[in-house]
């Protein structure tokens, strides 16, 4: 497998994180790269966690769904508005 990327930038910051990690560069960039999408999965799994947070605290701010909600807006007899 090829990996070739030909940009100034990426190959001096691909050095300069090698140098400081003591390692290669393929190494460097690899380990960058599995950092990068930790935290990616990370912050999709907390925005998940703060959906799902909101979406049960709004199930559970609702009226009950049964037929009862309104059943003291109507008299039981003539069906009328109280």
């Amino acid at each position: 497998m090829v990996l070739n990327i030909k940009d100034p930038e990426a190959h001096r910051l691909a050095a300069e994180l090698a140098a400081v990690e003591g390692t290669t560069m393929t190494g460097a960039v690899t380990q960058a790269l599995r950092n990068a999408l930790a935290e990616h999965r990370r912050q999709r799994t907390v925005t998940e966690d703060v959906l799902r947070g909101l979406i049960a605290a709004a199930r559970s701010s609702q009226a009950p769904a049964d037929g009862d909600a309104f059943a003291d807006l109507y008299d039981e007899h003539t069906g009328l508005p109280r």
